[in-house]
């Protein structure tokens, strides 16, 4: 009876986020430019809003309450998640809260137009501001570093020291894979299909994508933003977003990527348990793992080029004149370092977030100027990957993250890759057809799994529980020497 109450008391707080989702992904996709200020105003005091719900002295005698009550082990899981949520809300003053939601809705408009035109220096103030807040951010929690503060609230199962340690075995183990890949040469001399890939055949390729997938079209629907994303309006409303060049393809793993995502949110209990822990996602690192599985796991494995092949052909005759299945792999899997993270290939993807992960620790733990970004971003390129850009847009403002006062969630990307390693190591074990059903185009099987024992325990599981023990780097990298085959 205690859970309900508070399941009750949540509704509101529900209905602001999927007035707030929606709010921002019209400003993402169909907002006119010069309604910003009025939107940033209207995000800010939803965000104002949820908080002053959630730190209300009325919710708190509800958690007290139910402490005292007599609870299930499920509903005891529910209260602990719960409980989290309430202290780390109620560390941080209404004012900063409405602050930050200001400052970030701004600053992401910015970067919009500021990345487009390579204008750094129309977008740094935002940038600088919103450092400055997270900063501040960071002193009304007890952490052990400042950056431990930012990175528990897209994952509290890691720290600064866990993903430091984590990240510098990945990336001993991805410098000796990518010689070997270099020295094969399969994977690097391939060339890329030829452009222009047209627009409506791109779009078309995506929607197909989506359904094959298992996203209902009666739940989703596909967009245009500057930076791909996926966002739960609410229950049975998803809505994700591609972007679309005639000189690549790459809406094509963007596509992939957010469908990931929304099939997350669309396995999650929400029917039942909505506005409660049990509805939402495990962490933003599980999040990225489903993601990452689809895309690359799925969209980039031998079997899926042979199945989607036929379909190419059919969309770009041209380009796929004399490209058979198994050199569709190897284009698909093409293997040299770049510039753009959300452009990069398996074997150096990594690096990307890599680089990022260094900096956000840099400018909270180290003392970094925020105006020094651009220079350790180009060096730490060079230094990583050996390359160099040429361009503010293609370097250090190539993300939305920053400016949407993300910092601290780059890291999930990588620890998602992780899990999705050891997901597939076990999903192999577990499901006898994995191969043949990518080959045949049939996922059912594959999504079933996943819900069954990702999706639908939202934050009532451990990430131990999903992938049988800790986190490790040995999964993921012995995935990527099969695919290589080195």
């Amino acid at each position: 009876m205690t859970i309900s109450k508070i399941q009750k008391y949540l509704e509101e707080v529900a209905l602001l986020n999927n007035a707030g989702s929606l709010a921002h992904w019209d400003m993402e996709t169909m907002m006119p430019s010069e309604g910003i200020e009025a939107r940033a105003k209207l995000l800010s005091y939803l965000s104002g809003k949820t908080h002053s719900l959630l730190t209300h002295k009325k919710y708190k005698s509800l958690l007290d309450a139910s402490k005292k009550a007599k609870l299930t082990a499920f509903e005891k899981k529910m209260l602990k998640e719960l409980q989290w949520d309430y202290d780390m809300a109620s560390a941080l003053p209404s004012k900063h809260v409405e602050e930050i939601s200001l400052a970030s809705t701004t600053a992401s408009h910015v970067w919009a137009s500021a990345r487009k035109n390579n204008d750094w220096d129309i977008f740094f103030p935002h940038l600088q501001k919103l450092i400055d807040l997270k900063k501040r951010e960071t002193t009304f929690y007890k952490s052990k570093t400042p950056y431990d503060a930012l990175i528990r609230q897209f994952d509290k199962n890691f720290t600064v020291d866990s993903i430091t340690a984590i990240f510098s075995d990945l990336r001993k183990g991805l410098t000796k894979l990518s010689k070997q890949v270099n020295e094969d040469g399969r994977f690097v001399k391939v060339k890329d299909l030829s452009a222009p890939f047209d627009i409506n055949a791109q779009v078309e390729l995506s929607k197909y994508i989506t359904g094959i997938f298992g996203l209902p079209s009666s739940q989703s629907r596909l967009d245009i933003s500057a930076h791909p994303f996926s966002t739960t309006i609410a229950p049975k409303d998803f809505r994700i977003t591609t972007r679309y060049n005639e000189k690549d393809l790459d809406s094509f793993g963007s596509t992939m990527h957010e469908v990931g995502h929304a099939l997350y949110e669309a396995g999650l209990p929400r029917d039942k348990w909505n506005g409660l822990p049990a509805a939402d996602a495990l962490s933003l690192s599980v999040h990225e793992s489903q993601s990452r599985f689809w895309e690359n796991i799925v969209g980039r494995s031998q079997e899926f080029c042979h199945f989607i092949h036929p379909k190419m052909k059919e969309l770009f005759p041209n380009q796929m004149k004399g490209i058979t299945p198994e050199k569709l792999f190897l284009v698909m899997n093409r293997s040299v370092p770049n510039l753009i993270r959300v452009e990069s290939c398996e074997l150096y993807y990594n690096l990307h977030v890599i680089i990022r992960f260094e900096i956000e620790k840099m400018i909270f733990n180290e003392g970094m100027d925020a105006f020094d970004i651009p220079y350790m971003w180009n060096e730490l390129y060079e230094k990583y990957l050996g390359v160099r850009p040429k361009s503010i847009a293609e370097g250090a403002m190539q993300d939305s993250h920053w400016a949407g006062g993300a910092f601290g969630y780059f890291p999930t990307y990588t620890l998602g890759n992780l899990i999705s390693g050891s997901l597939y190591q076990k999903m192999k074990r577990e499901i006898k057809t994995f191969n043949q059903d990518i080959q045949k185009g049939e996922f059912s099987r594959i999504l079933s799994y996943l819900r069954e024992n990702i999706h639908t325990h939202g934050r009532t599981t451990q990430i131990s529980d999903i992938i049988g023990g800790e986190i490790r780097t040995k999964d993921y990298l012995d995935y990527l020497k099969e695919k290589f085959d080195v």
